[in-house]
């Protein structure tokens, strides 16, 4: 989780990955991925950049499925990945960083952000490696 809070302040630019910079949601963890050393996470992230939202959950979830493991929400630890279903599909992607907290690529705020959830997550992912 260092690294991903080593992001936070970051500005939320659409397509974006890079610390200081800019990221999205899926920029933000390609981009935590590649920094972790973590090259073939980060390139499942990268199909992605072009978005200022994620792609069909579908295409999401079969491209990052080869690296993630589904957890149960309840399992769910510092380090995993949540998505999140904002009312048309999953379109948003966090790391859960304590109980009851996420860092994220809010756009609404304009960066990446270490807060409080308020959205309940659709699921759960352990990324093997994170901790």
């Amino acid at each position: 989780m260092a690294e991903a809070r080593r992001w936070i302040g970051t500005p939320w630019v659409p397509a974006g990955s890079q610390r200081g910079v800019g990221a999205n949601c899926l920029g933000f963890l390609a981009g935590v991925a590649r920094n972790l050393g973590m090259r073939d996470l980060a390139e499942a992230f990268m199909p992605y950049r072009g978005h200022a939202a994620p792609p069909a959950p579908k295409t999401l979830l079969l491209g990052l499925r080869r690296h993630l493991r589904r957890c149960p929400l309840a399992e769910a630890l510092p380090g995993d990945l949540l998505l999140f279903d904002l009312g048309s599909g999953l379109r948003h992607v966090a790391l859960l960083s304590a109980p009851g907290t996420v860092v994220h690529a809010h756009q609404v705020q304009g960066k990446v952000v270490e807060q409080r959830l308020v959205w309940a997550p659709h699921s759960a992912y352990r990324i093997p490696g994170i901790e």
